[in-house]
């Protein structure tokens, strides 16, 4: 045999013995669509992707806002992945915008922290960005945050995270951004947040609703018109816009929870003498959901720190549109229409 035919000989021998490539599906190894499949992660609180699974680890960063007309507008909303929009006293509404995908380069108005971030900020395992509180409370949120729930970052003990400016009066002149609160915290522990359920796919089910209004009283009034791909959200007659830029913010997704709210008579919350008031956060209660342009009623649960579930009638789960989701938590008397 001569030295070619040799060779063809040995490449033959070689090609026969070598193992069949895997087909996608097969027992052998993995296609790279299903090796990209597996390392997608996405935005536990936003539903959109992420870079990596070690990404959505990072503490969300939770900023009480006020809602007075005169801290309107704020600032860093649109940035949010999930705005709390609840009732503080006095028939006032106050903010807990929650910071976890994106950075915000401007945050505030920063107020005060309430009764409610006892129940939340552990679900979030966040950071809490706030200007003090009232004793009680305050004495109830550093003792929560000593057993690790969540981690305080008040304006009163790190002043470094913090500015006031000159361009607006006390007391709505407290300014932040997420890195100077994640700076100050010096925090770098990794956390499982408990993810809202996402859908990317267009809504079926629900019923066409262009508008809905939460019945808060005078200038807290809310009102969400759908405009394609998103809601305009407008209170006290206004488009709800960011204080620098004078961007909308569009919520994808609106959420009311109906839930028990009770007076705390042990704790006033201001000069006025108003009382502090507790939210129900867990067991079940009426929702309404807004996405696409349609409306879903149904039950929201909620177990210990766990994150908010919820379903229609029939049990099916109703998820959320990825991006900006807006959550108001309201008395079991409010009239939301059907």
């Amino acid at each position: 045999m001569d030295r070619f035919a040799a060779l063809v000989v040995v490449l033959v021998v070689c090609a026969c013995s070598a193992s069949p490539a895997a087909e996608p599906g097969s027992s052998g190894a993995p296609s790279s669509n299903a090796t990209q499949a597996a390392a997608r992660a996405s935005w536990p609180l936003r539903g959109t992707d992420a870079p990596n699974a070690d990404a959505i680890k990072r503490r969300p960063i939770v900023v009480r806002i006020p809602n007075d007309p005169s801290a309107r507008p704020q600032s860093g909303l649109a940035d949010a992945d999930v705005v709390f929009e609840m009732l503080a006293e006095g028939g006032i509404t106050r903010y807990a915008a929650v910071f976890q995908s994106r950075d915000a380069q401007t945050v505030g108005p920063v107020r005060s922290a309430r009764l409610s971030d006892l129940h939340y900020l552990p679900m979030l395992r966040g950071i809490l960005a706030h200007v003090g509180a009232s004793g009680p409370v305050l004495d109830r949120i550093r003792q929560a945050a000593a057993t690790g729930a969540f981690v305080d970052l008040d304006q009163f003990q790190h002043p470094e995270a913090y500015d006031r400016v000159s361009s607006r009066p006390a007391p709505q002149n407290v300014y932040t951004s997420t890195q100077r609160i994640r700076d100050a915290a010096k925090d770098s522990a990794k956390v499982d947040v408990p993810p809202l359920e996402f859908d990317a796919a267009a809504a079926t089910g629900g019923k066409a609703a262009a508008s809905l209004v939460i019945p808060y009283t005078g200038a807290q009034r809310v009102e969400y018109r759908w405009i394609d791909p998103a809601y305009e959200r407008i209170q006290d007659g206004k488009p709800t816009t960011e204080g620098d830029s004078q961007k909308a913010v569009r919520p994808d997704t609106v959420v009311v929870i109906k839930t028990d709210i009770t007076e705390v008579k042990s704790i006033v919350e201001d000069e006025l003498g108003s009382f502090s008031l507790d939210i129900r956060s867990t067991g079940t209660g009426p929702v309404v959901i807004l996405r696409d342009g349609q409306r879903f009623d149904g039950t929201w649960s909620r177990e210990g720190t766990d994150m908010y579930r919820f379903k229609d009638a029939s049990g099916k789960p109703i998820k959320l549109k990825p991006g900006l989701t807006w959550i108001h938590v309201v008395p079991m008397d409010f009239d939301l229409g059907s």
